[in-house]
């Protein structure tokens, strides 16, 4: 059994002995809340006037207000209580699942970040894969354009022979169309007449040359305009819009066209050298 704790109180101007199982500053607590209710109501307006049972009921009842104000505070602050604890288990929650989602999109931009790492490593690899192919492309290219301009001045040189050739071949026919005009009775030079067909043979071999060597110009000019066209669409996937320059290409097919145009002149210069020949032919065995 629990002692019991004695202390003396002063109430109303009056001592008196409390026991309780409380300490004793909690019925000195007590003792002085009743003592200042009794003070309290005395400063009232006409309490002391009343008898000593309306001064103790009216009393009793302001300590009975405080009891049930106090008690419905408790209780008001025991639902705040509750309320603040729901709240806060489910900020707890709350928080838990931010947390989770925050790891979840850490972790999706850790992989995120790599794969990033890993396309750029594979763009720079296949840059440097690019500007090689360009590199060969351009070597290539000029290499092309060198044996494109060698074939060309290939061509000038046979045609340049041709010429120098059938101008020999009219400047003799014509000497000879000179003296037979001229009534001479000298016999015509055997020599001379079988040197006819020989430079009409070589005429015709050059020519053969020449259209072999412009066959072989209008192959590569058309491996040439497919190249150019394979550059073109190239250019415009790297969007580097930039104007083509002229390649040795479009130098050759400018230099084929003049060579075609020659060759045509060689043919009809030749065709009237053979009809000056034969006219002179024609005269001498007539005189004779």
């Amino acid at each position: 059994m629990d002692s019991k704790n004695y202390t003396q109180v002063l109430i109303d101007g009056k001592i008196y002995t409390l026991g309780g199982i409380e300490e004793e500053a909690y019925l000195q607590k007590a003792a002085s809340y009743v003592n200042d209710k009794n003070a309290q109501m005395r400063r009232l307006p006409g309490f002391t006037k009343q008898n000593a049972d309306y001064q103790m009921v009216m009393t009793e009842l302001n300590i009975a207000d405080d009891y049930f104000k106090a008690m419905e505070w408790g209780e008001g602050m025991e639902r705040q209580k509750n309320d603040m604890e729901k709240e806060t288990y489910s900020l707890k929650h709350e928080l838990v699942s931010t947390q989770m989602k925050l790891e979840a999109v850490l972790k999706d931009l850790e992989e995120r970040q790599k794969e990033l790492d890993r396309f750029t490593r594979t763009i720079a690899q296949m840059e440097g894969e690019l500007k090689e192919v360009r590199e060969e492309y351009e070597a290539l290219k000029s290499s092309r354009e060198e044996g494109e301009l060698s074939q060309v001045r290939m061509v000038s040189d046979v045609k340049t022979v041709s010429e120098a050739e059938l101008v020999e071949t009219v400047e003799a026919v014509t000497q000879a169309a000179k003296t037979a005009d001229a009534g001479g009775t000298e016999m015509p030079d055997p020599a001379q007449e079988d040197r006819i067909p020989a430079q009409e043979n070589r005429i015709q071999a050059q020519e053969n040359r020449i259209q072999a060597q412009e066959d072989r110009m209008r192959e590569q000019e058309a491996q040439g305009q497919a190249a150019r066209e394979q550059d073109t669409t190239d250019k415009r996937e790297s969007s580097s819009g930039s104007r083509p320059e002229q390649t040795g290409a479009a130098e050759a097919a400018a230099t084929l066209q003049t060579a075609q145009t020659a060759g045509i002149s060689d043919e009809e210069l030749a065709k009237r050298a053979l009809q000056a020949a034969k006219k002179a032919n024609s005269h001498r065995g007539g005189r004779r």
